[in-house]
């Protein structure tokens, strides 16, 4: 009697064919929780930029109808600012600060994003816009982001 050898197991090929399906997988995926993330970052400064504003017109009305010495600083120790609403360094949710300061007169505030990448600019500028006094500026070069209110 012949004796038959069946090799069992998997070629090279359909290893390699595998693995790419795989990589093609995945990198639909992580393509997807990339995005997902760049919303979710551009909803949280959305919320920061709008509870800001909020605090920002109550330390007016508080101040005799100026914005005169208004910060973040001032707007704390009133106890303005929201139970989990972060200052200071890396405040922003792109690791960067977020700044409130009245105008030249005292008239109007400005609220500023730092390192906010030109990605998310558009997305910003666009929902925060119907709240500004005037159309929010991105400066690409410092990737930084100002709305005026």
């Amino acid at each position: 009697m012949k004796e038959i050898n069946k090799k069992e197991g998997f070629t090279i090929i359909e290893l390699i064919a595998v693995m790419v399906i795989i990589a093609v997988i995945l990198g639909s995926v992580l393509a997807a929780v990339k995005g997902a993330t760049d919303n979710s970052r551009i909803t949280s400064a959305i919320a920061s930029v709008r509870a800001l504003q909020t605090a920002s017109v109550g330390y007016y009305n508080q101040n005799g109808g100026s914005y005169s010495n208004l910060s973040l600083a001032s707007l704390a120790a009133d106890n303005m600012l929201p139970a989990n609403f972060t200052s200071g360094a890396n405040a922003n949710p792109w690791s960067g600060n977020i700044v409130v300061a009245p105008d030249a007169n005292a008239n109007y505030f400005d609220i500023t994003l730092t390192n906010v990448p030109s990605t998310a600019s558009t997305a910003l500028t666009n929902a925060v816009s119907k709240l500004a006094q005037t159309a929010p500026t991105y400066t690409a070069s410092s990737q930084t982001w100002t709305a005026a209110f």
